[in-house]
């Protein structure tokens, strides 16, 4: 990367700690992938994705929170070379080089928790909490169905994710890997943007796939062939939000929400308290559609596993 005579610090105040402990050693030249006003997505050496967030971003997998306010005309463009050194990130601004530094980022560790204790009643009840708040304040286009004004393509695109999504229900609940599979295909890229509503959908199964004991783990495996098959069916930002879920790891907003469901003392079906409202508003705050698909899922994924649970 040629030197522009000037270089801004940036400091990184959180982020993930297994992507921090990585940095710490590595060296090389990356390139950014993508711009969006609150994130730089960005490729290591190792071609590994790695999320420059905004301030206020929120933690997640493959990501650091930065201390700017905006990415938006600073001159950062996809294609552009990226250096890496030790704990230091470099990109080329439009007058200057930015240097995001990872030394004394607070280190954020994604924890699960287990839905273990939680027998079919509380399951049904957790989702029915979930669903409430979702139709209520969720947004349309995705999993919800069309918007009032969807034109025809988006209908279609509606109609599309909702057979995808009862192909896949009905395979889990028959364990029918070839059904899992072809549900999985019908849904991985399908609608619009990097993470497009079909693989928040399925992210949310594999999270929920990851728990210890859970009924779901067949369509995990199931989803994990798929995606090593199929590498190029979605996005590279969809693949790797898909591994991590798969490995127990995701939003630290989204793994807000489950911590809630998993303590039903605390709320009631009929009255969601603010230990809900709080992260499910975080999570359908991201994106368009995506924090709404994402909850779809879960409340998906939570209404099989209450019906897996008797065959386990």
């Amino acid at each position: 990367m040629t030197s522009l005579g000037t270089a801004t610090g940036l400091r990184a105040m959180s982020g993930d700690a297994a992507l921090i402990a990585h940095l710490r050693v590595l060296r090389g030249q990356g390139v950014v992938d993508s711009v969006f006003h609150r994130t730089v997505n960005v490729l290591t050496p190792g071609e590994r994705l790695v999320a420059l967030a905004a301030r206020g971003g929120g933690d997640a997998p493959r990501t650091l929170v930065t201390d700017v306010d905006s990415w938006s005309g600073r001159g950062i463009s996809a294609g552009q070379a990226v250096e890496f050194a030790p704990g230091v990130i470099t990109l080329r601004a439009a007058d200057a080089l930015l240097r995001v530094h990872t030394e004394g980022a607070d280190e954020w560790h994604p924890i699960l928790p287990s839905l273990a204790a939680l027998d079919p009643r509380d399951l049904a009840a957790a989702a029915s909490a979930l669903d409430r708040l979702i139709q209520a304040h969720g947004s349309r286009g995705g999993m919800l169905g069309p918007t009032p004004t969807a034109s025809s393509m988006e209908a279609a695109v509606t109609r599309a994710l909702a057979d995808g999504r009862d192909t896949l229900v009905r395979a889990i609940r028959s364990a029918d890997d070839a059904g899992m599979r072809r549900g999985v295909l019908s849904l991985l890229g399908l609608g619009p943007g990097l993470t497009p509503a079909g693989d928040d959908f399925l992210t949310a199964l594999a999270l929920l796939s990851s728990l210890q004991g859970s009924g779901l783990a067949p369509f995990g495996r199931t989803l994990q062939g798929v995606l090593l098959e199929h590498p190029g069916r979605t996005t590279r930002l969809s693949v790797t939000t898909l591994d991590e879920a798969l490995a127990g790891r995701a939003r630290a907003a989204l793994l807000d929400v489950l911590h809630a469901l998993a303590h039903p003392s605390g709320w009631s079906e009929a009255r969601p308290t603010e230990s809900i409202r709080t992260p499910v508003r975080h999570v359908l705050a991201i994106g368009h559609t995506s924090g709404t698909d994402t909850l779809s899922g879960l409340v998906t994924g939570l209404r099989l596993e209450k019906e897996l649970r008797g065959s386990l």
